[in-house]
Protein backbone atom coordinates (compact mmCIF):
# COMPACT_ATOMS: atom_id res chain seq x y z
CA UNK A 1 0.00 0.00 0.00
CA UNK A 2 1.08 3.17 -1.15
CA UNK A 3 0.73 4.97 2.30
CA UNK A 4 0.49 8.95 2.01
CA UNK A 5 0.84 11.65 4.52
CA UNK A 6 -0.64 15.36 3.73
CA UNK A 7 -0.29 18.02 6.09
CA UNK A 8 -2.12 21.47 5.69
CA UNK A 9 -0.46 23.98 7.90
CA UNK A 10 0.16 28.14 7.46
CA UNK A 11 2.26 30.42 9.00
CA UNK A 12 0.26 31.92 11.29
CA UNK A 13 -3.60 31.93 12.19
CA UNK A 14 -7.19 32.25 10.26
CA UNK A 15 -6.26 31.30 6.97
CA UNK A 16 -8.71 28.87 7.19
CA UNK A 17 -6.39 25.79 6.88
CA UNK A 18 -8.78 23.65 8.66
CA UNK A 19 -11.77 24.05 6.59
CA UNK A 20 -9.18 23.53 3.87
CA UNK A 21 -7.92 20.33 5.25
CA UNK A 22 -11.39 19.22 5.73
CA UNK A 23 -12.57 19.78 2.71
CA UNK A 24 -9.70 18.27 0.80
CA UNK A 25 -10.21 14.89 3.16
CA UNK A 26 -14.01 15.09 1.44
CA UNK A 27 -12.71 15.37 -2.05
CA UNK A 28 -10.09 12.21 -1.54
CA UNK A 29 -13.22 9.92 -0.73
CA UNK A 30 -14.43 9.94 -4.12
CA UNK A 31 -11.00 8.65 -5.33
CA UNK A 32 -9.87 6.82 -2.44
CA UNK A 33 -11.33 4.47 0.56
CA UNK A 34 -8.79 4.31 3.11
CA UNK A 35 -8.44 7.95 4.25
CA UNK A 36 -8.35 9.41 7.68
CA UNK A 37 -8.31 12.93 8.60
CA UNK A 38 -5.85 13.56 11.53
CA UNK A 39 -6.13 16.90 13.63
CA UNK A 40 -2.47 17.77 15.06
CA UNK A 41 -3.72 20.85 16.16
CA UNK A 42 -2.67 21.71 20.08
CA UNK A 43 -4.65 23.47 22.53
CA UNK A 44 -7.64 24.27 20.44
CA UNK A 45 -8.24 22.11 18.58
CA UNK A 46 -11.24 22.41 15.84
CA UNK A 47 -11.54 19.48 13.19
CA UNK A 48 -14.06 17.80 15.75
CA UNK A 49 -16.02 20.83 16.03
CA UNK A 50 -16.30 21.17 12.04
CA UNK A 51 -17.77 17.37 11.96
CA UNK A 52 -20.13 17.88 15.13
CA UNK A 53 -18.20 14.91 17.39
CA UNK A 54 -16.99 14.87 20.87
CA UNK A 55 -13.41 15.59 20.99
CA UNK A 56 -11.48 12.74 23.43
CA UNK A 57 -9.13 12.63 26.17
CA UNK A 58 -6.17 11.23 24.80
CA UNK A 59 -4.54 10.12 27.94
CA UNK A 60 -4.32 6.02 27.05
CA UNK A 61 -2.82 6.49 24.11
CA UNK A 62 0.18 8.95 26.27
CA UNK A 63 -0.50 6.22 28.48
CA UNK A 64 0.61 2.95 26.04
CA UNK A 65 3.28 4.86 24.73
CA UNK A 66 4.91 5.62 28.32
CA UNK A 67 4.78 2.08 29.30
CA UNK A 68 6.45 1.18 26.22
CA UNK A 69 3.46 -0.65 24.24
CA UNK A 70 1.98 -1.00 20.83
CA UNK A 71 -0.36 1.97 20.70
CA UNK A 72 -3.03 0.78 17.61
CA UNK A 73 -5.29 0.18 19.53
CA UNK A 74 -5.13 3.03 22.12
CA UNK A 75 -5.10 5.24 18.72
CA UNK A 76 -7.76 3.35 17.53
CA UNK A 77 -10.29 3.91 20.32
CA UNK A 78 -9.98 7.16 19.34
CA UNK A 79 -11.39 7.06 15.65
CA UNK A 80 -14.61 8.07 14.24
CA UNK A 81 -16.08 8.00 11.03
CA UNK A 82 -18.48 11.05 9.74
CA UNK A 83 -19.47 11.84 6.37
CA UNK A 84 -17.62 8.56 4.87
CA UNK A 85 -14.25 9.25 6.08
CA UNK A 86 -12.25 8.26 9.21
CA UNK A 87 -11.22 11.27 11.98
CA UNK A 88 -9.02 11.44 14.90
CA UNK A 89 -9.89 14.43 17.01
CA UNK A 90 -7.28 16.81 18.43
CA UNK A 91 -5.52 17.14 21.45
CA UNK A 92 -6.33 19.54 23.73
CA UNK A 93 -5.44 21.63 26.90
CA UNK A 94 -4.86 18.21 29.15
CA UNK A 95 -3.26 16.66 26.25
CA UNK A 96 -0.68 19.58 25.73
CA UNK A 97 0.97 18.99 28.81
CA UNK A 98 2.10 15.99 28.65
CA UNK A 99 2.40 15.02 24.55
CA UNK A 100 5.72 15.38 23.12
CA UNK A 101 7.16 14.20 19.78
CA UNK A 102 7.69 10.74 20.32
CA UNK A 103 4.27 10.35 21.20
CA UNK A 104 2.66 12.01 18.35
CA UNK A 105 5.15 10.66 16.06
CA UNK A 106 3.71 7.04 17.36
CA UNK A 107 0.46 8.28 16.58
CA UNK A 108 1.78 9.24 12.78
CA UNK A 109 2.85 5.56 12.49
CA UNK A 110 -0.50 4.00 13.39
CA UNK A 111 -2.61 5.75 11.50
CA UNK A 112 0.08 5.35 8.48
CA UNK A 113 -0.06 1.88 8.84
CA UNK A 114 -4.36 2.08 9.12
CA UNK A 115 -4.51 4.02 6.00
CA UNK A 116 -3.73 5.02 2.82
CA UNK A 117 -4.07 8.61 2.48
CA UNK A 118 -3.11 10.63 6.31
CA UNK A 119 -4.22 13.98 6.01
CA UNK A 120 -2.88 16.17 8.65
CA UNK A 121 -4.51 19.80 9.79
CA UNK A 122 -1.70 20.99 12.39
CA UNK A 123 -1.29 23.56 14.12
CA UNK A 124 0.18 27.08 12.61
CA UNK A 125 3.45 28.61 12.87
CA UNK A 126 6.55 26.12 14.10
CA UNK A 127 6.17 26.46 17.75
CA UNK A 128 4.42 23.16 18.60
CA UNK A 129 6.09 19.16 18.78
CA UNK A 130 3.02 18.32 16.81
CA UNK A 131 3.83 20.35 13.99
CA UNK A 132 7.29 19.32 13.99
CA UNK A 133 6.34 15.77 13.41
CA UNK A 134 3.73 16.12 10.98
CA UNK A 135 5.80 18.20 8.61
CA UNK A 136 9.41 16.02 9.09
CA UNK A 137 7.03 13.23 8.07
CA UNK A 138 4.65 14.37 5.51
CA UNK A 139 4.89 13.96 1.58
CA UNK A 140 3.13 17.05 0.86
CA UNK A 141 2.86 20.36 2.68
CA UNK A 142 0.07 22.41 1.70
CA UNK A 143 1.04 25.93 3.07
CA UNK A 144 -2.15 28.01 3.35
CA UNK A 145 -1.77 31.75 3.14
CA UNK A 146 -4.50 34.78 2.26
CA UNK A 147 -3.62 35.99 -0.81
CA UNK A 148 -1.99 39.27 0.82
CA UNK A 149 1.74 40.67 0.47
CA UNK A 150 2.16 40.18 4.59
CA UNK A 151 0.94 36.81 4.65
CA UNK A 152 2.64 35.47 1.65
CA UNK A 153 5.58 36.71 3.21
CA UNK A 154 5.54 35.62 6.26
CA UNK A 155 4.54 32.18 4.99
CA UNK A 156 7.68 32.17 2.37
CA UNK A 157 10.07 33.07 5.44
CA UNK A 158 8.54 29.90 7.52
CA UNK A 159 9.24 27.70 4.82
CA UNK A 160 12.79 28.74 4.91
CA UNK A 161 13.01 28.44 8.36
CA UNK A 162 11.36 24.62 8.25
CA UNK A 163 12.79 23.52 5.19
CA UNK A 164 16.60 25.09 6.20
CA UNK A 165 16.28 23.99 10.52
CA UNK A 166 13.98 21.28 10.40
CA UNK A 167 15.46 19.39 6.95
CA UNK A 168 12.02 19.42 5.53
CA UNK A 169 12.85 19.28 1.41
CA UNK A 170 11.29 22.70 0.04
CA UNK A 171 10.15 20.19 -3.29
CA UNK A 172 7.35 18.89 -0.68
CA UNK A 173 5.84 21.90 -0.34
CA UNK A 174 2.67 23.71 -2.94
CA UNK A 175 0.77 27.14 -1.59
CA UNK A 176 -2.57 27.65 -1.21
CA UNK A 177 -3.92 30.67 -1.69
CA UNK A 178 -7.01 30.92 0.53
CA UNK A 179 -9.50 33.58 0.04
CA UNK A 180 -10.48 34.93 3.39
CA UNK A 181 -9.79 38.32 2.64
CA UNK A 182 -9.56 40.62 -0.07
CA UNK A 183 -7.70 39.85 -2.87
CA UNK A 184 -4.15 41.44 -3.11
CA UNK A 185 -2.26 38.97 -4.65
CA UNK A 186 -2.72 36.65 -7.62
CA UNK A 187 -1.34 33.10 -7.96
CA UNK A 188 1.44 34.01 -10.63
CA UNK A 189 2.95 37.17 -8.07
CA UNK A 190 2.62 34.75 -4.90
CA UNK A 191 4.46 31.69 -6.41
CA UNK A 192 7.12 33.66 -7.53
CA UNK A 193 7.58 35.21 -3.95
CA UNK A 194 6.81 31.50 -2.32
CA UNK A 195 9.28 29.51 -5.28
CA UNK A 196 6.57 26.74 -4.99
CA UNK A 197 3.52 25.22 -6.72
CA UNK A 198 0.96 27.20 -5.86
CA UNK A 199 -2.94 27.10 -5.93
CA UNK A 200 -5.83 29.18 -5.62
CA UNK A 201 -9.70 28.65 -3.51
CA UNK A 202 -12.26 31.42 -3.98
CA UNK A 203 -14.22 32.24 -1.52
CA UNK A 204 -17.46 30.93 -0.10
CA UNK A 205 -18.30 27.21 0.46
CA UNK A 206 -19.21 25.84 -2.89
CA UNK A 207 -16.37 27.43 -4.23
CA UNK A 208 -14.12 25.78 -1.41
CA UNK A 209 -15.22 22.18 -2.33
CA UNK A 210 -15.10 22.80 -6.22
CA UNK A 211 -11.52 24.31 -5.97
CA UNK A 212 -10.38 21.84 -3.41
CA UNK A 213 -11.43 19.15 -5.57
CA UNK A 214 -9.56 20.23 -8.22
CA UNK A 215 -6.11 20.53 -6.60
CA UNK A 216 -6.83 16.82 -5.30
CA UNK A 217 -7.45 15.67 -8.50
CA UNK A 218 -4.22 17.62 -9.68
CA UNK A 219 -2.73 15.71 -6.70
CA UNK A 220 -4.08 12.03 -7.60
CA UNK A 221 -3.31 12.85 -11.49
CA UNK A 222 0.17 12.90 -10.77
CA UNK A 223 0.65 9.79 -8.64
CA UNK A 224 -1.32 8.01 -11.43
CA UNK A 225 1.34 9.25 -14.01
CA UNK A 226 4.24 8.02 -11.34
CA UNK A 227 2.62 4.98 -10.98
CA UNK A 228 2.34 4.09 -14.71
CA UNK A 229 6.03 5.69 -15.77
CA UNK A 230 7.36 2.79 -12.85
CA UNK A 231 4.88 0.47 -14.40
CA UNK A 232 6.34 1.26 -17.69
CA UNK A 233 9.90 1.40 -16.60
CA UNK A 234 9.36 -2.40 -15.55
CA UNK A 235 7.89 -3.53 -18.47
CA UNK A 236 10.25 -2.06 -20.49
CA UNK A 237 13.40 -3.72 -17.99
CA UNK A 238 11.89 -7.24 -18.10
CA UNK A 239 11.94 -7.38 -21.86
CA UNK A 240 15.23 -6.20 -21.79
CA UNK A 241 14.67 -2.40 -23.28
CA UNK A 242 17.62 -0.12 -22.73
Amino acid sequence: MNNRIISFWSAGGSTGKTTLAAAFTLALKKYKKDIVLADFKEVTPHVHKYFGIELSDKSNIYEAIENGHNATEAVKEHLQKKQGIWILSGFGMNDFAKFEEKHFFAVLEVVKNEFEHVVVDTSAGVFFSSTYTALKNSDVIFAVAAPTIWSIEDTAQMINFVSNRWGVEKEKFKAILNAVSKEEVDTSTAEKILEIETFSVRYGQKNILKDVTKIAEFLLKKDIEKVIGIKRAEEAKSFGVN
